[in-house]
């Protein structure tokens, strides 16, 4: 038995991808032919060490672990069409690593692994003003100005099993109006109280006013932090400072994009719709608070309102495919 070399494999978070495995039988082997004496694992390697079982199949019946329900599955004739690829939906941001395919039929056995990488974060967004200021036309193009795009509600379903909590209403790309919660608090119950999971009012009327939940997917270019500002900027003065880099104020879009990447930076910074971030991927108290994400400035206490253009910060430069489509 043999199985082909496969590269490896990407997906966008809340869709779907499939992990080739394909093997061919050595004519002649013992074993016979029925798919009943065909075994299928499918295991995911994590970095400690452990194994994970993602699925097992044999002569029509199926195992699946936990974490996957209904969310994976292999061909139905895996051995006459030689492929024990697995489909994986709903794809989530922590399903991504090392995985392993392996074949047993009869005295044969054949394994190989591959890795997934799963792009694309949600995140949320207001209104430079004040929570809850934007209609849903409004959300709309507040995402595709932060270089991003309204999120799906399959998209904030996935944000939500990866950890996203946040007690802030928001529109989504269906018109209707959502938040994740992971940890149930008073003030965040919803419809579902005191039960985990993504809150929803419904389709709701689109002059209502709200925030939003923006998707970006890969980041193409790069986000990054002069090594040569030694001084905090002004908004004005770190966009000019971008541009003596042929580059542009990143987005917030871009910092996610970024961020998902592994961009970890301890320094708040411009971004080009005049907020203050930074973003964590590596957690320590004095950054965030020990805690992952992107940490935001705001102006009042109530997690509202930008920074003054006056005040100084660092900033995050964005070079890449957008720029140049910018400057055309």
């Amino acid at each position: 038995m043999t199985m082909q070399k496969n590269r490896p494999a990407t997906g966008s978070l809340a869709g779907r991808v499939v992990l080739p495995c394909h093997f061919s039988i050595t004519p002649g082997s013992p074993g016979g032919s029925p798919e009943e004496e065909l075994r299928i694992k499918w295991t995911k390697l994590q970095e400690d060490g452990r194994e994970e079982v993602v699925l097992v199949a044999q002569g029509g019946v199926l195992k699946v672990g936990q974490a996957y329900m209904t969310r994976v599955s292999v061909p139905s004739h895996a051995l006459s069409a030689g492929d024990a690829s697995l489909m994986v939906v709903q794809l989530r941001t922590s399903d991504a690593g090392l995985y392993r395919c392996e074949v047993m039929h009869g005295m044969e056995d054949t394994q190989d692994t591959i890795s997934l990488n799963v792009t694309g974060v949600v995140f949320h967004y207001r209104a430079k003003s004040s929570r809850y200021t934007l209609d849903f036309p409004q959300a709309v193009q507040a995402c595709h100005s932060a270089d991003a795009a309204i999120a799906t509600p399959e998209q904030l379903m996935a944000a939500f099993e990866d950890g996203l909590d946040q007690c802030d209403a928001g529109w989504l790309a269906d018109q209707s109006v959502r938040y994740p919660i992971t940890v149930p608090r008073p003030g965040c119950g919803g419809n579902l109280k005191n039960r985990p999971g993504v809150r929803t009012y419904g389709v709701r009327n689109p002059t209502e006013k709200y925030d939003v939940y923006c998707y970006v997917d890969k980041l193409h270019g790069d986000v990054f932090f002069p090594s040569s500002v030694r001084e905090m900027l002004t908004l004005q003065q770190a966009r000019d400072e971008c541009e003596k880099h042929n580059a542009v104020l990143a987005s917030p879009g871009q910092l996610y994009a970024a961020w998902r990447a592994g961009l970890n930076r301890c320094n708040y910074g411009w971004l080009s719709d005049g907020s203050v971030r930074y973003p964590v991927t590596v957690p320590l108290p004095q950054c965030g608070g020990g805690l992952l994400g992107i940490r935001t400035l705001y102006k009042y206490q109530n997690q509202s309102g930008y920074p003054n253009p006056t005040d100084r910060h660092g900033l995050y430069c964005f070079k890449g495919e957008t720029e140049t489509r910018r400057h055309v």
